[in-house]
Formats: C-alpha cells, sequence, structure tokens
C-alpha cells in the first residue's frame, strides 16, 4: 500500500513553483545591475527600502543575517519574511543579496 506524502505538491503547485522559479531566475539575470546598487546601499547602511509591484520591501542587516520584510500594498496579498545567513567574501555577500532581491520581488511560492 502506498502511503502519499503530505507534504507533496499537487501538479497544479508544482506548476506555480516553477514559474516562481523561473521568474526568479529572469529577474537575477535581467535586474542584476540594480540588485548590486541596492547591494551597496544595504551593505553600506544595513538598511535599505523599496516597492514592488504588490509589496513594500524592507532590508536589513541583523547579526549574522540578511532579513527581507514583505508588506502588500493591498489586502490581497499576504506578508512575509525570508532571511539568508550572510557569507564571508563580498563577491558572495553581493551574489546572495542579488538572490534575496529577486526572491523577495516574486513573492511567496505557496
Amino acid at each position: 500500500m502506498d502511503i502519499e506524502n503530505p507534504d507533496s505538491l499537487s501538479p497544479e503547485q508544482k506548476i506555480h513553483e516553477q514559474d516562481v522559479i523561473a521568474r526568479c531566475f529572469k529577474l537575477m539575470r535581467d535586474e542584476r545591475s540594480r540588485y548590486e546598487e541596492q547591494a551597496q546601499k544595504l551593505l553600506a547602511n544595513e538598511f535599505f527600502f523599496s516597492k514592488s509591484g504588490i509589496y513594500d520591501l524592507s532590508y536589513l542587516i541583523h547579526d549574522d543575517r540578511y532579513i527581507c520584510n514583505a508588506i502588500p500594498q493591498s489586502a490581497v496579498s499576504q506578508s512575509f519574511s525570508i532571511e539568508a545567513p550572510i557569507p564571508d567574501t563580498q563577491k558572495e555577500r553581493v551574489e546572495t543579496l542579488v538572490e534575496l532581491f529577486a526572491q523577495s520581488e516574486v513573492g511567496l511560492i505557496n
């Protein structure tokens, strides 16, 4: 008897997840220059604020983590937070922030 994994995704959820990941990679490619500029601002000030299509995004450095708090501009969306560890090298720090900016602008995978 097969026991279905309760954490497995439905076919629709898998398609949605793949779409979100593809959009994230597209943003990382297309918006790299902007993200690198934002990364420099965040690293210099330990705080950065921006707006995406439906979210107000605040980024901060706290202890050994980058943190993004996304607050929806309308009641239809959910707020969310993303955290990422701060890497050791400057190059890795910027790359991690590029990924964090893209993920936060894409929104939640749900």
